[in-house]
This record gives structure tokens, C-alpha cells and sequence, in this order.
């Protein structure tokens, strides 16, 4: 029995590559980045995280049309959306301390949500084993980041910065699998 779940997705293979590049461009500035300009990463953050959520909208709904699976990946869209919206319209001392908990929650909620997906790819193996284990460790940096990252000082940027970079080489990997099935199934998947 054939699996039409990704039937026709795979032309959107440079949706998830666009937002891994987001997400480790910003794992590397989080990185470079002094404690002092918390205000200028936070405002950035919150422009990046609304455009990854509109690439993420426009991803699902596109993929609406051949899949029925393109809801989680829309609520994923909308919530980014809402919370760079939402960190856009705060002032700048609350911004910082909102910054932190949102990008440490959103972080763990994109690596669950994306732990299924790797399961739902055609063709698993070793590449859902790599996947899963850049999620487990997305997970583990997140949780560590969350488990205090006001009194962490400059350990808590380290966090940040490794759970970003991570999760966005997972999607750089999930990006690369979506065109290799495009591929070699001539475009059909």
C-alpha cells in the first residue's frame, strides 16, 4: 500500500529551510551577542519569529491540498505569529523577561510537534534516527534553558543559542529529506 501523506509536499522542500536558516542565524547571534543587547536580540527574535510563523502558514496551507495532516503545522504558524505580535507590542523591560520564557516554550513545543513528523516521513531510517536525536537533544537544551534562565547570567545565552542552533539544523536535514524524496520519486511526493 502506497503513503500519500506527503503527495505533492515535497515541492515546499525550502519552507522548512528557510526556517532552520532563521533559527540557527539566530542561535549564532544569541551566541555573539553581549547580555546587554537582550533589547535588540528580543525585537529581532520577534520579527523572526512572526515571519518563521507566516512561512509556517503558508507551508500548511499549501500542503492542505494534499495532505489532511496540515493542521498541526498550521496551529504551529499561527501561535508564531501571536507571540512575535505579541513580544512587538510589549515595553522593553517587560519584552526581555517575556523573550526568555516564550523562545524557551516555543522551542520545546516546535521539537515535539516536529518529533512526529520525522516519524511520518517516507522512507524512516537512519534519517528519522538523526532526526529524532537532534529533537531529543532540541529538547534537553530547552529544558535546561527554562529550568532557570534569569539567574543562569551568561550560561542561559549558551542554552538559547544551542537549542536554536539545533533545531535548525533539524530543519536544514528535514528540508534536505523533503527535496530528496521530491527527487526520486520525480516530484509525485
Amino acid at each position: 500500500m502506497k503513503n500519500y501523506t506527503f503527495s505533492g509536499l515535497t515541492r515546499y522542500w525550502w519552507v522548512p529551510l528557510i526556517t532552520g536558516l532563521i533559527c540557527i542565524g539566530l542561535g549564532i547571534w544569541t551566541l555573539c551577542s553581549p547580555v546587554e543587547s537582550i533589547k535588540i536580540l528580543a525585537y529581532a527574535f520577534a520579527v523572526c519569529f512572526a515571519a518563521a510563523g507566516i512561512f509556517y502558514i503558508v507551508f500548511s496551507c499549501m500542503a492542505s491540498r494534499f495532505t489532511s495532516d496540515w493542521g498541526w503545522g498550521l496551529a504551529m504558524g499561527i501561535l508564531e505569529v501571536i507571540g512575535g505580535v505579541w513580544l512587538l507590542m510589549l515595553p522593553a523591560p517587560q519584552l526581555e523577561v517575556a523573550f526568555i520564557y516564550i523562545v524557551g516554550f516555543w522551542i520545546l513545543f516546535a521539537a515535539i510537534s516536529s518529533v512526529s513528523v520525522a516519524f511520518a516521513m517516507p522512507g524512516g531510517g537512519a534519517w528519522t534516527v538523526w532526526a529524532v536525536l537532534l529533537l531529543i537533544a532540541t529538547i534537553i537544551f530547552g529544558v535546561i534553558f527554562l529550568t532557570n534562565p534569569l539567574a543562569g547570567g551568561v550560561a542561559v545565552w549558551i542554552w538559547l543559542a544551542l537549542s536554536l542552533i539545533v533545531f535548525g539544523v533539524y530543519r536544514l536535514v528535514f528540508a534536505g529529506r523533503l527535496k530528496t524524496l521530491r527527487e526520486d520519486t520525480d516530484g509525485l511526493l
